[in-house]
């Protein structure tokens, strides 16, 4: 027979059990939670990119010569292009680095990298692609990522 005390002292124990089930149950839905906050963020952040190439009509035009006439652009334009591909750039590897520390799913990673590798398979962005010295400005595993995930990753190679 039990005795009160080891009755008590099984409620106690059942208790905490349930108070640690219910603790692991709201840090998991405040993990999803976290995760959902995240994926909206970067949508937000996509579409703030995305918005500004359709919206504003220079952009658009700029953006236009560039896929069908990169040999029309202008010094300027270029420029204008390389602090476009930056901000793309910026938005990409913060989103690699939601990725790799678990932040958001690898489904979301490659769903909104893919925009941005798109954006890669244009002429005037494969040449300053190979131009630009991205290792001294990104990880070698971020761009190994990017480049494994190119349609045609051997026709866009870097600068030693």
């Amino acid at each position: 027979m039990i005795s009160i005390g080891e009755g008590l002292a099984i409620l106690a124990n059942v208790g905490v059990v349930i108070g640690l089930i219910f603790v692991w149950m709201e840090i998991r839905q405040s993990q999803t939670q976290l995760k959902a906050d995240v994926e909206l963020s970067l949508a937000s952040s996509y579409q703030t990119v995305l918005g500004r190439s359709v919206d504003n009509p220079a952009v658009a035009d700029l953006l236009a010569t560039a896929y069908m006439r990169p040999d029309e652009l202008s010094s300027t334009q270029y420029l204008q292009l390389m602090a476009y591909h930056a901000e793309w750039m910026a938005l990409v590897f913060a989103t690699y680095q939601l990725w790799t520390t678990g932040a958001i799913d690898t489904d979301v990673w490659h769903q909104h990298s893919q925009y941005y590798l798109l954006f890669l398979t244009t002429p005037w962005l494969q040449e300053f692609w190979r131009d630009m010295n991205h290792d001294e400005l990104y990880p070698e595993e971020f761009l190994n990522e990017l480049e494994a995930r190119l349609p045609h990753p051997q026709a866009m190679p870097r600068r030693e």
